[in-house]
């Protein structure tokens, strides 16, 4: 009954909004943003949103608004001169109502939607995917987006992520990932915690580390970490590591801390294990060696041309009981390990210069696959197109 009430309440919304722009037009100068249902400052909208305070005068707009439940990041940004509002306030109907464009990376209701009406709303998406997700593995109301645009920045992503949703393909946004561009660039704005983090790792660079990011994505069971449920063999790993001079860096995924709790229970002076909630990429960067298993991070690498190790020590399982995978493992511009033992041989080896090179080469041809020679100026042109 109470959801009845709800879903009657958004409807009547709705057709006040239409009303309301249709008398008082919505502001061509105005941009919404948000993602992560509000509790984090991450990923594609993350950076969207900076890159548009960053250049606003240059593309005639006035008010580039974050949307959050989180009210330290809220905090955090309009000291450092942003706009920032809580989701719920009185500022946030005011610009749901105001704005002409909304811009997002995870679900619709991460604002308001049945305020929305009139405006262009535009997922990001985050991230070039390897595994099955959205309409891929069933029908969900979350993955129809109606008449939003989305972001699928090529031909391989209108095939993996265009028919992962309900979406018009002529609504498909080609271009470079807003996170992806500041791979390249400097991050106009970091959080405090990043700052902290980053030069702890700049630390250990400068002591001549090999700096290796572990980056599993999530699992709908609890994540084994390294693939080993041995603590012995996991405490060995590390040792090994600090010997052959490696500092390791790892994060749980976000949904798998979020869902089962994921997390890591090692401690030692050669592991730096970041929250959940905190966002990579300013890390990515600083990273030589990328260790990964079915995430999209994978691809977005590719910009750096460094090393990557996958290490899918459930392959099968994870193939036929649970995501499923759109690309056969054993192609990818990866190293390949498929438990803990032959990870300790790959970090081990010295390449060949011709290895290198052919290494190079099938990066840079993924890349291309992937993302195109797309530009952040071909994502702004193609989201601010009228």
């Amino acid at each position: 009954m109470r959801e009845r009430i709800v879903f009657e309440i958004k409807k009547l919304l709705s057709v006040f909004t239409q009303l309301w722009v249709f008398i008082f037009k919505r502001d061509l100068s105005i941009v919404l943003c948000t993602g992560w249902a509000g509790k984090r400052f991450s990923d594609n909208s993350r950076y969207i949103y900076l890159f548009l305070e960053q250049h606003k005068n240059k593309l005639g707009l006035k008010r580039i608004v974050w949307i959050s439940n989180n009210q330290e990041h809220i905090a955090y940004l309009r000291a450092h001169g942003y706009i920032a509002f809580k989701k719920n306030s009185w500022s946030s109907l005011y610009y749901h109502l105001r704005a002409s464009y909304f811009i997002y990376d995870q679900y619709i209701d991460d604002f308001y939607s049945f305020l929305t009406s009139g405006a262009k709303v535009v997922n990001l998406w985050h991230g070039m995917p390897i595994k099955k997700f959205g309409l891929w593995n069933g029908f969900h109301p979350c993955w129809d987006l109606k008449d939003n645009y989305l972001m699928t920045c090529s031909a391989l992503g209108d095939i993996l992520i265009g028919k992962s949703f309900q979406v018009y393909p002529d609504h498909f946004i080609h271009g470079m990932y807003p996170r992806n561009f500041y791979l390249l660039h400097s991050i106009p704005l970091l959080m405090s915690s990043e700052m902290i983090y980053i030069k702890e790792i700049r630390k250990q660079k400068q002591a001549g580390k090999c700096i290796l990011f572990y980056l599993p994505t999530f699992r709908k069971s609890t994540l084994c970490f390294l693939g080993e449920k041995e603590e012995y063999k996991i405490t060995e790993f590390i040792q090994f590591l600090e010997r052959k001079n490696y500092f390791l860096i790892t994060k749980m995924h976000y949904a798998g801390f979020s869902r089962h709790n994921d997390k890591v229970i090692y401690t030692s002076q050669g592991l730096l294990n970041l929250p959940a909630g905190v966002d990579i990429y300013p890390f990515l960067k600083e990273t030589d060696i990328l260790l990964t298993d079915y995430s999209s991070v994978l691809f977005d690498f590719l910009y750096l041309d460094r090393d990557i190790i996958g290490l899918p020590y459930d392959l099968e399982d994870y193939k036929n009981n649970d995501q499923g995978l759109l690309f056969d493992y054993g192609d990818l511009p990866v190293d390949v390990a498929y438990n803990i033992d032959e990870l300790k041989q790959l970090l081990s080896q010295e390449k060949t210069q011709q290895q290198k090179m052919i290494d190079q080469e099938k990066r840079s041809q993924w890349l291309m696959k992937c993302f195109g020679n797309y530009t952040i100026d071909d994502t702004i042109k193609n989201i601010f197109a009228k």
